[in-house]
């Protein structure tokens, strides 16, 4: 056999070898019983093997025989033990094409019939050989042309790309690398503001930057990666564009050439997602996490303070009190109010650090915004700053600190009088209160809402991001201190709330905060400006009181001496030790009536002292007044809360060390105190609660549980 022979020549010559008749079934003549000539090895060969598309059909059109690349073709999986009717595996032939090459074949070869491949792919069918004895046609099944099947191909991968790009949440453009838009998809309109047919007439990268680039805050930066493209090849990244209209957005693009099979940029592709809305989270996590850090170190700084505060403070007060010339009196008195100044510093940065251990009663808001304009009238009327209020009626009132409330609303309102002041001299502030329900059912939202508006020249958008960092203020130096806005921010978020600011179209910024409503018992009521000194009398030197044996623990030595100095002018007998170990062995060897021990020391702290009172069973349990720096702070208020232990926050003034180791030492006045203090503070609050709220003294910082 001649294998350079064409396969029908072969196939020919393979189909001559003799057959078994002894195989043939009793019963079946032979025409009946044809069969191709699958015992030959030679014709299995050259017919499996081939390369070409080689079917065998009899008589009636069905398939009796298929090679692999025909099965492949004609995506054959198997066919029935009778053959399968090759018109029923190409649909685009007649019934009658097949039928004619059998009736055809004692003419010349070969012959053919077009027809289509799952009627799209063009498809030749040729007769090859009539295969003696059995009467098998072979045919021979041929694609349509080279040019035909990778156009065809070409559309059908196009159209599988189209589809997967238009299906992804992405917004994706795609360039020649010339500059032709090759596709946008519809979400690049949807995001960039354009409709469909803006996208059809957009034929270049030019005319699309034309379009849009007016749209974006900076609008060279559009184009910036195409331009690297046509320059030097362009390297894939991605950037971040901030789009102004039709909408405010923050856009992520990532971009990168196309290269072809050589390794050669063919085009372009960008990308883009919105992520305005990660941004503003990721914003607000990183103001957070900057805020905590922040919040720890001037903590830290603020507990340092207070010591040096404290005696400041009460050696100040402690000459005021002492026959000084007026002179001497009026340099004693600036002392003492820039101590006090600093000491107002020192609460703000425990306040701004979060530190501060609120106390929650039934809040009014709208209450709280009146008594606080009450305090700031004076000052707006001589600024010629003029204040509008829309407090909405019958709002709900919340579970929160009214104190901290106030300090939002004043601190609010000087920001906007600073404002205004520095712009042009007067103008008018807006303050507005509403409720806000959103949502329905356990998902519904309710809250309410403060807003400090101003008409001045608003907060530019590069120090926007700093506005409620500590110490950052634009202020002009000996105005501002920094701390105004930071610590708005640090109360707002203690009661989990949410404040923003924005710049109104006409000028001037916008405060917004927002608060929850939590339901309080109605009993509880706000009491503002109530203190301990304004209900208690004032002790000066009380004779009714005997001198006391006092033991004062504190390892600072100023403020140790302080304590001594102040309460030896009452006439009590009082020892300071700089140690708390120092401190139990005092009390083991000696008698005292009351014990002044610092919270927070090396060694052995005040909580270790009050454990050891509390082994021995000592008498003094009830006779220890402790002080601290950090009174704030959680951890030490979860100590002193449970024990309903009294206590004094530095820096304190010389009448608190004194009002508050009366009361220890006299327990029936400190009952009586308490009665006159409740029968006052009920006066306050039934009266509104506005006269005292102007009145900020060091007593409402001794607590006793």
């Amino acid at each position: 056999m001649d294998i350079g022979a064409p396969v029908h020549e072969l196939v020919a010559s393979a189909s001559n070898a003799p057959h078994d008749s002894s195989r043939i079934p009793v019963g079946r003549s032979r025409a009946s019983i044809a069969r191709p000539p699958a015992t030959d090895e030679a014709f299995n060969a050259v017919f499996d093997s081939s390369a070409e598309a080689l079917i065998l059909i009899d008589s009636t059109g069905k398939i009796q025989r298929a090679n692999l690349r025909a099965r492949e073709l004609l995506r054959l999986q198997s066919y029935a033990k009778d053959g399968q009717l090759l018109a029923g595996v190409l649909p685009g032939a007649s019934t009658g094409e097949i039928p004619e090459l059998w009736s055809r074949s004692a003419g010349p070869l070969p012959r053919s019939i077009d027809t289509r491949l799952g009627g799209s792919i063009p498809l030749r069918v040729t007769l090859r050989s009539v295969l003696p004895g059995s009467k098998y046609l072979l045919l021979c099944l041929e694609e349509g042309s080279v040019v035909q099947r990778a156009e065809l191909k070409w559309h059908q991968a196009e159209s599988e790309i189209r589809g997967i790009l238009e299906s992804v949440q992405s917004s994706i453009a795609l360039f020649s690398a010339s500059g032709e838009v090759r596709f946008l998809n519809a979400r690049f309109g949807e995001l960039l503001g354009l409709d469909l047919r803006e996208m059809r007439k957009i034929r270049s990268f030019d005319e699309l930057n034309e379009l849009i680039s007016p749209r974006f805050r900076r609008p060279e930066s559009f184009a910036a990666p195409w331009r690297s493209f046509v320059e030097s090849g362009g390297e894939p990244g991605h950037d971040e564009l901030e789009m102004m209209r039709p909408t405010r957005r923050v856009i992520e693009r990532f971009f990168r050439p196309i290269l072809g099979s050589e390794g050669r940029a063919t085009g372009w592709l960008e990308h883009y997602s919105d992520v305005t809305g990660e941004r503003h989270v990721q914003s607000k996590m990183l103001q957070t996490e900057k805020m905590a850090a922040l919040g720890q170190l001037v903590s830290g700084i603020a507990h340092e303070l207070n010591n040096p505060l404290t005696a400041i403070m009460g050696y100040a007060q402690l000459l005021l009190g002492t026959g000084l010339t007026p002179a001497q009196l009026s340099e004693a008195e600036r002392v003492f109010q820039e101590a006090e100044r600093a000491r107002r510093i020192v609460k703000n940065l425990l306040y701004f650090s979060r530190e501060t251990r609120t106390e929650r009663i039934r809040a009014d808001l709208n209450e709280i915004v009146e008594r606080t304009l009450a305090l700031r009238s004076y000052e707006l009327r001589v600024e010629d700053i003029v204040v509008e209020c829309d407090l909405a009626p019958h709002l709900p009132a919340t579970l929160a600190d009214p104190y901290q409330l106030q300090q939002v609303v004043l601190n609010l309102l000087i920001n906007a009088e600073q404002a205004l002041l520095e712009g042009r001299g007067h103008g008018h502030v807006w303050i507005r209160t509403r409720h806000i329900i959103e949502g329905i059912g356990n998902k519904a939202r309710d809250r309410i809402v403060l807003e400090v508006a101003d008409d001045g020249p608003g907060i530019p958008p590069e120090i926007a991001s700093r506005i409620f960092d500590p110490f950052f203020t634009s202020k002009p130096s000996g105005v501002g201190t920094g701390l105004g806005l930071s610590i708005v921010y640090g109360i707002v978020h203690q009661h989990a709330g949410e404040v923003a600011f924005d710049n109104q179209p006409g000028g001037g910024a916008r405060f917004v905060v927002e608060l929850p409503v939590i339901d309080a018992p109605a009993e509880q009521r706000p009491v503002a400006g109530s203190s301990l000194q304004d209900t208690a009398p004032a002790v000066e030197r009380d004779k009714s009181i005997a001198p006391a044996r006092i033991l004062a623990i504190e390892d600072e030595p100023t403020v140790a001496q302080l304590i001594v100095d102040v309460l030896r002018e009452q006439g009590h007998d009082v020892e300071a030790v700089l140690d708390g170990q120092e401190g139990l062995r005092r009390l083991v060897r000696n008698r005292y009536d009351l014990i002044i021990c610092d919270l927070r020391m090396p060694h052995l702290d005040g909580r270790a002292v009050y454990q050891s009172l509390q082994r021995t069973r000592s008498q003094l349990l009830n006779r220890i007044l402790f002080i601290t720096g950090d009174v704030l702070a959680e951890q030490t208020w979860d100590f002193l809360e449970p024990n309903r232990l009294p206590h004094l926050a530095k820096p304190f003034l010389v009448e608190e060390l004194r009002l508050a180791v009366s009361r220890l030492l006299d327990p029936g006045r400190k009952a009586q105190e308490k009665r006159t203090g409740r029968e006052a503070a009920s006066a306050v609050g039934d009266s509104g609660g506005k006269s005292g709220a102007a009145k900020s003294t060091g007593a409402e910082r001794i607590t006793h549980q």
